[in-house]
């Protein structure tokens, strides 16, 4: 019928649009090409080609992760377009920002990466991108500001990074097995940091990536990391605590009390 051409011939003057200085019409532009890529008419191919260079030379600049509309925006309609051209394709053109100098364009970078990897999976992620990929999760985790003033949790900036962290991870699975010591290394270094959130979110990152320790057959990291965490039991705040006993229950239910040392079954 006449709806799957209707998108075809939008494309074009959406396209156009891409350039307006005008922020209401980015979002209104963004929402309308989510919309039209959803639709079964519009090709991955057609995708690739005419929309995709414009559409991060466009939109993929660090002013729109200034506004939180345009940055859920930009989020929401690349998350679109990842489903329908794959996750290789659209990874491939914005990891590498992951280490960009502004970081709330970083944090833009780590959602959208998140979505894609939870929706597609890392199946089409060759070994370039992946070592690519690791390598922007590390530098992000580590660059990330820190209100050294605050005693309890992070934020909800924070919390993108753990979640974007864990779900790289996760999605890679047993890939990660060359980058886990290095991983192991950033966690032990930021649960010593002065900054309770800091300590709090490395000790949280350890439940997020236990399950891919334990495929990765790194249980002698675990034991190292538990030995970590039981040295950090006089925390002096409760949340960051929490977290601390967190991570060493994820520990102990891949790995097993049996290879804890010290033993710590009167702890949990």
């Amino acid at each position: 019928g006449g709806g799957s051409h209707y998108p075809r011939l939008v494309m074009p003057i959406l396209i156009r649009e891409f350039h307006s200085p005008d922020e209401e019409m980015k979002r209104i532009v963004l929402k309308v090409v989510k919309q039209c890529v959803g639709t079964a008419g519009v090709e991955a191919d057609y995708i690739r080609k005419e929309i995709l260079p414009e559409f991060f030379r466009n939109f993929w600049i660090r002013r729109m992760a200034l506004d939180r509309r345009n940055y859920a925006q930009v989020v929401e309609t690349t998350e679109e377009l990842a489903n329908k051209v794959g996750c290789s394709d659209v990874l491939s053109r914005i990891v590498d920002d992951l280490k960009d100098d502004s970081e709330p364009y970083r944090r833009m970078v780590m959602e959208t990466t998140q979505k894609v990897l939870e929706n597609l999976g890392s199946g089409d992620v060759d070994e370039r991108l992946e070592e690519r990929l690791i390598d922007g999760i590390l530098y992000a985790f580590q660059e990330q500001a820190v209100d050294a003033g605050s005693s309890g949790a992070f934020g909800r900036e924070g919390q993108i990074m753990l979640d974007g962290f864990g779900t790289v991870v996760n999605a890679l699975g047993e890939r990660c097995r060359p980058y886990l010591k290095q991983i192991a290394g950033t966690i032990k270094w930021r649960l010593n940091n002065r900054a309770a959130s800091v300590r709090m979110q490395a000790a949280d990152l350890i439940g997020r990536i236990a399950v891919v320790m334990k495929a990765c057959g790194e249980e002698q990291l675990m034991g190292h990391l538990g030995v970590v965490l039981y040295e950090y039991l006089g925390e002096e705040y409760p949340d960051v605590l929490g977290s601390i006993l967190g991570a060493l229950r994820a520990i102990v239910n891949v790995i097993g009390m049996s290879k804890m040392t010290p033993p710590i079954r009167d702890l949990l």
